[in-house]
């Protein structure tokens, strides 16, 4: 495998590439720089597999690298010293990302998922993740969502909810399909929180958007547009009520 790093501070890099070299022989970096402009001209003017991005250059960010070339025929890994909001963005466009500073087993199983099947346009996945990163709620977005097989570009405003499967999440969405994803649905409550998704029952995570009634007899139920009535647990209720007021009500 042969790779390109492209990261301003000149230790980081040189760590970075190091920490290759020793961990992961099986990469070649054939090529390495610090800004936009180097890098456009080093990846026109180089053969390789894969692209190890920083976000923040001095000249521009890796999304004005990425939206500059013509052709992107090769794998890219952002590497990135984000918080923790940034690395939820990362996940809701399904792009792949090393947390600064890299660990060897980190490098390692980024490279693992290199041959893993992508079926969504780099394009789409960089510009959702460059919304989500300019901090940007609004469910006219998109979410990529991934089962074993494929990746599915879906709009937010289209998920009625999801609900817990173990370790995975199923979501149900307004064209009656339903994608299981390999996160939980802890992880996709923190993601989906400031669209307007809450929490019903410690199994669901529903859009408000999506709901039609609320009934409060008998245990309390939460009745969603796809006509499905799901569990509102008392710990909840007060919670949901309040969300459903303030959302909807002036």
């Amino acid at each position: 495998m042969r790779a390109i790093v492209i990261e301003d501070e000149i230790n980081v890099r040189e760590g970075f590439i190091k920490l290759m070299n020793t961990f992961c022989p099986e990469i070649e970096v054939v090529g390495a720089t610090d800004n936009v402009e180097s890098g456009i001209e080093l990846i026109n003017a180089t053969q390789f597999d894969t692209l190890f991005l920083d976000i923040n250059l001095p000249d521009g960010s890796g999304f004005d690298l990425l939206y500059r070339l013509e052709k992107k025929d090769f794998h890219v890994i952002f590497v990135t010293a984000y918080d923790q909001y940034a690395i939820d963005a990362f996940k809701i466009s399904a792009v792949d990302y090393l947390l600064k500073p890299v660990s060897p087993d980190m490098l390692k199983n980024a490279i693992s998922k290199i041959e893993s099947n992508h079926d969504i346009k780099d394009e789409e996945r960089f510009s959702i993740l460059n919304e989500k990163l300019e901090k940007k709620f609004s469910q006219s977005e998109k979410i990529i969502l991934k089962d074993a097989d494929s990746m599915y570009l879906v709009m937010i405003s289209d998920i009625i909810y999801c609900q817990a499967e173990g370790s995975y999440s199923s979501f149900f969405l307004t064209d009656e399909r339903t994608i299981v994803t390999s996160m939980n649905l802890k992880e996709y409550e923190r993601i989906l929180e400031p669209y307007g998704f809450i929490r019903n029952h410690h199994s669901y995570l529903i859009n408000l958007n999506q709901v039609i009634s609320l009934q409060k007899a008998d245990g309390g139920s939460v009745l969603m547009t796809s006509n499905k009535s799901l569990p509102l647990s008392s710990r909840k209720k007060s919670t949901v009520v309040e969300a459903l007021k303030s959302r909807f009500v002036s």
